[in-house]
């Protein structure tokens, strides 16, 4: 088989790099691709007159734009505008006298106007038939089984199945019919592809390449507020189209005439993109301005224009006529077997699915069941806590620990009051000591009531205010070490396990009884012996002869 040239203009059912342009080029035709996705009948056109020579020099072209027929104007009132252009552009098509094949996308999207649907496909097919072109008739196959066939998304086929229609056209090719011989005349305006190195008060800093896998284009970037013209060559022709390139964010572009036209458009798209303007009557003169009227530069790339003269198929459309069309495709132009069997693929796909996804499932399944069981396991643990909380035990060591917080402010305003009667200015008791938890030796060590007593001892004694409010901190400190060993009791009763394990089982044993023989501890051991011993002058001994003793011993260890 020689080598082929195929040309798709299109939207985006034939912009998917693994779809149907990979199918040709697995036959070895070569494949040039001018779609453009999100576009309708107008960017085709546009795609024709700029690469006309391409065109001309191609064995098979395949256009298919009716889903973006439909899409970018929506309306009733809008229709006739895709209708100017889907007829403008099947009779260029036409005059190029080449193969064609007119591709039907399916449109199933719930978004669409239905009866622009109907029209627009209708057009298309009865326009196909008038000039003999080849038609694909994908959305018919879709539509049979009420679009319930599998595709990608509600727009567009599998790449699997667009590749191998492409294999299927391309295996084809000398099986489709040229256009039929018609006496007709093409009676279209002049369009004119202007590129935008072509107007004027332009920056040539500001031209920069943008690059896809289907093209490369030459984008110049019109910064905010800045304003560009057209050249001389422009004048009087009818704007149609722009074609532009962003990077991000929303763009404002705006073109306004003396006449008071003026043309506003803001897009979103960071994406190559062609629009039309819609209105067929916007004239280009000496004092036609494009401005960028946001904040985001605008990539622009090119202007579709047209003659004022020609058909403009300004004539009343018969809709009712047109829905109720009577569309024959005959045999030498239905190419609809070249489809591939997608409700085969499906009723494949659904079997393989029905089978894998329960076993690709069950890991999670069983993963879910678990996580269920642990939350279900920690919920039941929150209530059990919340019981104990609310149980009478529970609230008896609460209320418990208030009244010792309380005695300890009641104890806070004493020291205050005999602070302020020896004209010291104190602002409240704030015993720095730090209760720790038992998760060592050491710890547990530092948690008893010596070491804690004697803590509190040598941080009280560096100042006067510390030896006013000493004899209420120390009263604090027995007090909350004995509720916690109370609370510890209670705890253990309840639930052994919580039992803390033996000093000699932590690795920093050793460590620990050198803590336990340190100053702190011993200062701390000694207030509690006296303590004892208080009516047989336990405290006297204490100051008097316990601390200068440990002193003097602990002074000699130093």
């Amino acid at each position: 088989m020689n080598e082929k040239n195929v040309v798709l203009l299109g939207e985006s059912h034939f912009a998917f790099k693994n779809g149907i342009t990979q199918g040709i080029l697995d036959t070895g035709f070569k494949c040039f691709n001018l779609s453009l996705g999100g576009t309708p009948s107008l960017q085709n056109l546009y795609e024709l007159i700029r690469n006309k020579k391409l065109l001309e020099n191609a064995d098979l072209i395949i256009t298919g734009s009716n889903t973006h027929d439909i899409a970018q104007y929506n309306s009733i009132d809008l229709f006739p505008k895709s209708y100017q252009a889907i007829n403008w552009l099947y009779k260029e098509l036409y005059f190029l006298k080449k193969k064609i094949i007119c591709f039907i996308a399916p449109t199933p999207q719930k978004w669409l106007n239905k009866n622009c649907v109907k029209y627009v496909n209708i057009l298309h097919i009865k326009l196909a038939i008038k000039y003999g072109f080849n038609v694909i008739n994908v959305n018919k196959k879709h539509l049979e089984s009420s679009y319930s066939l599998i595709q990608r998304d509600e727009a567009h086929d599998f790449d699997f199945i667009m590749r191998e229609l492409g294999r299927n056209i391309a295996n084809n090719i000398e099986n489709f019919s040229f256009p039929k011989k018609i006496n007709i005349i093409n009676d279209n305006p002049q369009f004119y592809f202007y590129p935008i190195e072509k107007a004027i008060n332009l920056n040539f800093i500001n031209f920069k390449f943008k690059q896809s896998w289907l093209r490369s284009e030459k984008v110049y970037c019109i910064k905010s507020k800045e304003v560009i013209s057209f050249n001389k060559n422009t004048f009087n022709l009818n704007l149609l189209g722009i074609h532009l390139w962003n990077d991000s964010g929303i763009c404002e572009i705006q073109i306004k005439n003396p006449k008071d036209q003026i043309f506003n458009r803001s897009l979103d798209y960071n994406f190559s993109y062609f629009f039309d303007t819609y209105d067929r009557q916007f004239k280009i003169t000496n004092d036609t301005k494009i401005l960028n009227n946001g904040v985001n530069n605008i990539n622009l790339i090119s202007f579709f224009l047209a003659s004022p003269e020609g058909n403009y198929h300004t004539e009343e459309i018969d809709l009712e006529a047109l829905a109720n069309e009577n569309i024959e495709i005959s045999k030498e132009y239905d190419f609809n077997h070249l489809i591939p069997p997608i409700k085969l693929y499906k009723e494949i796909i659904d079997e393989y699915c029905s089978i894998i996804d329960p076993r690709k499932l069950a890991p999670l399944q069983n993963q879910i069941k678990e996580k269920d069981n642990i939350i279900s396991t920690l919920n039941q643990e929150k209530i059990t806590l919340q019981n104990e909380l609310n149980s009478l035990p529970a609230k008896k060591q609460r209320l418990e620990l208030a009244n010792l917080e309380q005695d300890l402010i009641i104890k806070k305003l004493e020291s205050k009051k005999l602070a302020k009667s020896l004209g010291i200015k104190m602002n409240i008791i704030n015993p720095k000591i730090t209760f720790i938890q038992a998760n060592s030796a050491k710890s547990r060590i530092q948690n008893h009531l010596s070491y804690k007593l004697g803590q509190a001892l040598i941080e009280n004694s560096k100042s006067i205010l510390g030896y006013i409010r000493m004899p209420y901190v120390l009263s604090y400190i027995k007090d909350k070490h004995k509720f916690e060993q109370k609370a510890y009791e209670e705890k253990i009763k309840e639930n052994p396990n919580l039992a803390l394990p033996p000093l000699e089982t932590y690795p920093d044993y050793n460590e620990a009884l050198k803590e336990k023989e340190c100053f702190t501890y011993k200062l701390g051991e000694a207030l509690i012996q006296a303590n004892k011993n208080w009516y047989g002058g336990g405290y006297i001994k204490f100051i008097f002869k316990d601390v200068p003793r440990l002193k003097r011993e602990f002074k000699k260890k130093g």
